[in-house]
């Protein structure tokens, strides 16, 4: 008597292991998919979430996670990856027709949705997410093997989509419960924000426009409805969450949105407001960043991304990959940094990052979160 086809039903074998491996790796990008989702949208730290899967202005999770796809009434679709992945392991490692069945048919109708997702984010959002394109191969691969070597079916186990339909079920309503609390919570404390922003006193905008520019939504800086402005040290490490927290604030408001970077090296060797050299290579980072406004944001990028181990050298090399001479040395471009710091006589700076939001000082900075709340605030004003 021939044989049935099946991946599950004969043991362990090099295919059935090959699909146990890609399961369990399906699992893990979900959970880890399911708890930045959480992290961007209700940060409990200062900067939110990991930065491990934001690559790139294109290739970043968060774009992804404040889309409308992110979730289904609350519940990150995330979760039902990791639903999707118990399924297939339980299928591998309890093995029955029934399962692999359900598990064939489910295979399909994800790697379809998967698709979909894939063509969403690039047409609609303009970016990948390169954890879920991880779980997109792992999904096509999974439905490869069942396909190719598995029960092939469209139609799952009428008794087993029943029992793993009510275990979504109940994980989503755990889910749910889980999201509009950290919602409650949130609300309240954006709340709160908005309140306390309100009662600043305002300290106007710079006196001069900063030539350095992190994005301009109108031509001129006093036009844009939000106006931002970061006084900010190369080697502050909070001076970095700043700069890691600026293209979501840009992405989420790109037309309403200019940004302007003012230097503030806590360094004597250029800041006169300062004792100490508590910073020793940031009036140097400075000026290599000043030395040219139009290479001034990626140069900005760099130096932040080498900010654990800045030394002269290091300077040195960025110079020579952006083509920079001389800008140490340069008067007129330590008058340029210099400049900016007696900017910040106007603020009594006494620390960085600080934030000038429309004429408002906010000393530090704040989950991105409750920027939003602020500049929603700002808008429903005008």
């Amino acid at each position: 008597m021939e044989q049935k086809k099946s991946l599950t039903l004969q043991g362990i074998s090099g295919l059935n292991f090959l699909f146990i491996l890609n399961a369990a790796a399906m699992i893990g990008v979900s959970i880890y998919l399911t708890t930045h989702f959480y992290d961007v949208l209700y940060p409990t730290t200062l900067g939110g979430s990991s930065t491990l899967c934001n690559i790139s202005t294109f290739f970043n999770c968060d774009a992804a996670t404040y889309s409308k796809m992110s979730n289904i009434a609350g519940v990150p679709i995330s979760f039902f990856g990791i639903i999707v992945g118990l399924l297939f392991l339980f299928s591998s490692l309890m093995p029955s027709e029934g399962l692999e069945k359900t598990s064939s048919a489910i295979s399909k109708y994800n790697f379809i949705g998967c698709i979909a997702l894939f063509i969403f984010s690039l047409v609609s959002l303009g970016s990948l997410c390169p954890f879920c394109s991880v779980y997109y191969v792992l999904s096509g691969i999974a439905a490869f093997l069942l396909w190719k070597h598995g029960i092939n079916t469209w139609t799952p186990d009428l008794k087993n989509t029943g029992m793993w339909g009510v275990l979504l079920l109940v994980g989503s309503f755990l889910m749910f419960q889980n999201t509009k609390g950290k919602e409650d919570y949130s609300l309240k404390m954006n709340a709160s924000v908005v309140e306390q922003f309100k009662k600043l006193p305002s300290v106007g905008d710079p006196d001069i426009e900063s030539p350095y520019k992190i994005h301009m939504a109108t031509n001129n800086f006093s036009e844009a409805p939000i106006r931002i402005t970061v006084f900010s040290d190369f080697q502050c490490p909070f001076c970095k969450v700043v700069a890691e927290q600026m293209p979501e604030l840009i992405r989420r408001y790109s037309d309403k949105v200019s940004v302007q970077y003012v230097f503030y090296p806590l360094d004597a060797k250029c800041n006169s407001n300062v004792t100490s050299r508590m910073h020793p290579h940031a009036c140097d980072a400075a000026a290599l960043a000043a030395c040219d406004p139009a290479k001034f944001l990626s140069v900005h990028d760099e130096i932040f991304a080498n900010q654990g181990k800045l030394s002269d050298g290091i300077l040195s090399d960025i110079a020579k990959s952006h083509s920079l001479v001389g800008c140490f040395e340069n008067k007129a471009v330590t008058d340029k940094v210099i400049e900016g710091i007696n900017q910040g006589t106007k603020y009594n700076l006494k620390s960085t990052p600080t934030i000038i939001v429309n004429g408002k000082k906010i000393e530090g900075t704040i989950p991105n979160r409750q920027f939003f709340a602020i500049f929603d605030h700002i808008l429903s004003e005008k």
